[in-house]
């Protein structure tokens, strides 16, 4: 009887850490891609991504999704979607996925905030990215730089945090650090 009621409990066990580690679609909407070399860099940037598989980025509607082998798998997408400098609004079945966090502090205020690792590979991506943050109070102008992957925010006391958010619903991922003068 004893064995019995491991057996059965293992096999709850079992059931629901397979259950909290499904395998599926993850789908990332509000992705900045506006021409075939953001799509080829996503391709890039989740092509040997372990745990996951069959990326497709789409220019038009603005969504990256792949298949994740498992929920580690849809964290590890997310990460390498963020390496290359894309951000959206992540969800693996119906759980969201937060993308890593970009470094800024809450209370971060700059006249000079540069902003790293953002995705720039063409000049739609370069008008996009400086047209975002340039609506955040404060700030004066913006400067991106393909080469560098930075967007150089300019102006007077610019909350840095609301600088790296606008970028997030532009659609860009971008870190910020010490760059703040």
């Amino acid at each position: 009887m004893k064995s019995i009621l491991n057996l059965t409990v293992a096999g709850l066990v079992l059931a629901l850490a397979s259950a909290a580690s499904q395998a599926g679609e993850v789908k990332v909407s509000g992705v900045h891609i506006c021409c075939g070399m953001c799509v080829k860099a996503i391709d890039a940037a989740l092509k040997d991504v372990q745990g996951v598989s069959a990326a497709k980025g789409d220019a038009k509607t603005k969504v990256v999704v792949f298949q994740a082998a498992d929920d580690k798998g849809a964290e590890a997408g997310v990460k390498a979607l963020a390496a290359a400098g894309f951000y959206g609004e992540a969800k693996h079945g119906d759980v969201v996925v937060a993308f890593p966090a970009s470094g800024a502090k809450a209370d971060a205020k700059a006249d000079t905030i540069v902003l790293t690792g953002v995705h720039l590979c063409c000049g739609g991506c370069v008008t996009a990215s400086t047209k975002a943050v340039k609506e955040v109070a404060g700030v004066t102008d913006a400067k991106g730089d393909p080469k560098a992957k930075t967007v150089t925010v300019t102006g007077s006391s610019v909350e840095v945090a609301k600088a790296v958010e606008a970028l997030n619903k532009a659609g860009f991922y971008a870190k910020a650090g010490g760059d703040t003068k």
